[in-house]
């Protein structure tokens, strides 16, 4: 049975903690919380994200580089090697260095409420997530060992990214339980359906900000998704399925 494995990693919270800061308007990507104190580094990052071409990149950047994210300064990755994209990196570790104390404290007030939360989300829906992973990927084989990330700034959304070691996916455990579920597994397929989706698209480039011509290849992603997502409950988990519905229906 393919292993998942339930972690708090503070670099990507924090990535997700400083981008919940940018006010991004209609862009499926914000995780805006209009909660949150304004900064004096704000503007100059929401300004560097903008200008970015590979800005869609940073949301996976502390799902893929977990540790030593400052050497990412002098090694960016694929996407963020232009110049625009370094001054995004820039930015963004700025911003992170700055916030990184007073989050630093929160967590570490916050240890035993989140381990004990931890353990719920593991006793109700582990089982049924490997159930799920197991028939999602029964035509390769066994799926590749996940990582679950808790990253609160996240709220009700969530991301997943492929490394090395397998897949990792960044979700808030402090959302619904079935919530989760349905989250997860949705971020598990985008790896086995996007490839499909992007090999019958004419558009190239994804775009996650309404009204851009890259934002039909985002939806066409997400619907895919989605839609797969209902069938493999359906037949799997149909205990779920009223979960998967309220769950789908965030997205109208």
């Amino acid at each position: 049975m393919s292993a998942i494995r339930w972690e708090r990693a503070l670099p990507p919270a924090l990535v997700f903690h400083v981008l919940a800061h940018l006010p991004l308007g209609r862009d499926a990507a914000s995780l805006f919380d209009e909660t949150l104190p304004r900064r004096a580094w704000v503007n100059e990052l929401l300004e560097a994200y903008a200008a970015a071409p590979g800005r869609l990149w940073v949301h996976a950047l502390g799902l893929r580089h977990r540790e030593g994210m400052e050497a990412l300064r002098e090694a960016p990755p694929p996407g963020l090697r232009d110049e625009a994209g370094q001054r995004l990196l820039r930015c963004l570790l700025d911003a992170m260095a700055s916030e990184r104390e007073g989050l630093l404290q929160a967590w570490q007030a916050s240890a035993v409420e989140a381990d004990a939360r931890r353990a719920e989300v593991i006793t109700r829906i582990a089982e049924p997530l490997t159930m799920l992973r197991r028939a999602l990927w029964e035509q390769q084989g066994e799926p590749p060992p996940l990582l679950v990330l808790d990253c609160p700034a996240l709220g009700l959304a969530g991301r997943g990214a492929s490394d090395a070691r397998g897949r990792v996916v960044a979700v808030s455990l402090a959302a619904p339980v079935e919530h989760l579920l349905c989250q997860i597994v949705h971020e598990e397929i985008h790896p086995v359906t996007d490839p499909i989706v992007r090999e019958s698209s004419r558009i190239t480039t994804q775009d996650t900000r309404a009204g851009t011509p890259g934002h039909a290849l985002h939806g066409a992603l997400e619907h895919a998704a989605i839609e797969v997502g209902e069938a493999l409950i359906e037949a799997r988990a149909p205990q779920w399925s009223g979960a998967y519905a309220r769950w789908r229906g965030r997205f109208g």
